[in-house]
């Protein structure tokens, strides 16, 4: 009689050949929209994306009611999505050539030494939000001896996706790959589904904003190094007295507690972090808009000023506040802003703010009918 709580399956290859190579049954062949490798085990992404489907899959089987169905939508298909994609790991190999090895780590050059401080056994505590001991001293160590060997995939001046192989030389990939790397020390330790929730709900969504065309790479590339093209986006100061809120009740109102503050309030989070962190290319002829005096706007003040409350309360989780903070937070917040028919819609970097937007338009209703 098996024991419920052993694994069903002696290890990922098991769980692979199996179960899953079974359940997932698609076209694979040069003409179909879906690419596999029969030797998957040979791709670092695929080791590890399958090894954290099979746990995941060990750990919700012993919940009988909802088990197969939650497995399936949160950890089997998003990962199974990245695998079959054309632009994933498995982007040269197929079941007539079989493997190929043609896509090899993210190029990278280190950063000046002394850059990023290697934590002691303080900030380790920090970085992981206990004392558990790091596996990689810091974010420089993490990116080049585990993220770009797991995440390879064609970058050159022909793809399109694009990559930094000095990233450490932008401000939002250094917030983002920082973050990615702590939620990694942190949920490596739980050996179920730990792990793939880390990459569906951290790591692949901050990849997906560095590999983006118009993120902070837009002009990088593995064959012209870093181009610093991107500078911080517009401001022009709001009278001084707008937002007359002091950082002590701040703190308070906040983020639910006496901590202090970071930044004095709105303003001076947009000035001295945000417009350093989303450096876009906001001109007449980008696809995004901006407003360089955005305290004009009734919408982007109430969303900017979320976005710095939300920001002072997520620092306080060392493991992965910040990350959550960027993915459900700033770059939805960030979105809406920078989208061409929002609140910016008429106003520019060069044009300056327009008031061209008025409220929406309202019939009051009839009283007492």
């Amino acid at each position: 009689m098996h024991d419920q709580q052993s694994p069903i399956y002696a290890d990922v290859v098991g769980f692979v050949e199996n179960y899953l190579s079974l359940v997932y049954r698609r076209q694979v062949n040069e003409n179909s929209d879906t690419v596999w490798c029969p030797e998957w085990w040979q791709h670092a992404e695929a080791i590890a994306r399958l090894d954290v489907v099979w746990r995941a899959w060990e750990q919700n089987r012993l919940h009988a009611r909802t088990s197969g169905g939650m497995w399936l939508l949160e950890h089997a298909d998003p990962h199974m999505t990245k695998l079959l994609d054309p632009r994933g790991p498995f982007r040269y190999c197929g079941t007539p050539n079989g493997h190929l090895n043609l896509l090899g780590p993210l190029p990278l050059k280190s950063p000046p030494g002394g850059m990023f401080r290697l934590p002691t056994a303080k900030s380790s505590e920090t970085a992981t939000g206990s004392g558990t001991s790091l596996v990689y001293g810091e974010v420089v160590d993490f990116v080049e001896n585990y993220l770009s060997l797991v995440y390879r995939r064609l970058v050159n001046e022909y793809s399109d996706i694009v990559w930094c192989p000095e990233w450490w030389k932008h401000a939002e990939a250094i917030v983002r790959l920082d973050v990615v790397w702590r939620s990694w020390e942190h949920y490596r330790r739980d050996a179920g589904i730990g792990s793939s929730t880390w990459f569906l709900e951290h790591a692949d969504p901050h990849m997906n904003r560095l590999f983006d065309q118009r993120g902070p790479f837009r002009y990088c590339g593995t064959k012209d190094g870093h181009q610093d093209m991107l500078g911080p986006l517009p401001l022009k100061s709001p009278p001084h007295d707008m937002f007359g809120i002091s950082a002590v009740a701040d703190s308070q109102t906040g983020t639910g507690d006496a901590v202090p503050t970071t930044f004095a309030g709105v303003v001076d989070f947009v000035e001295n972090y945000l417009s350093l962190v989303y450096r876009r290319q906001v001109n007449e002829n980008s696809d995004i808009v901006w407003c360089p005096e955005w305290w004009q706007h009734a919408e982007a003040i109430a969303r900017l000023d979320a976005l710095w409350r939300a920001w002072e309360n997520y620092r306080l989780d060392a493991r992965t506040g910040l990350s959550m903070w960027f993915l459900d937070h700033a770059d939805l917040h960030m979105r809406r802003l920078f989208d061409r028919g929002g609140p910016f819609r008429h106003c520019g970097s060069e044009s300056g703010h327009q008031d061209m937007l008025g409220p929406l338009p309202l019939v009051s209703p009839v009283r007492g009918s």
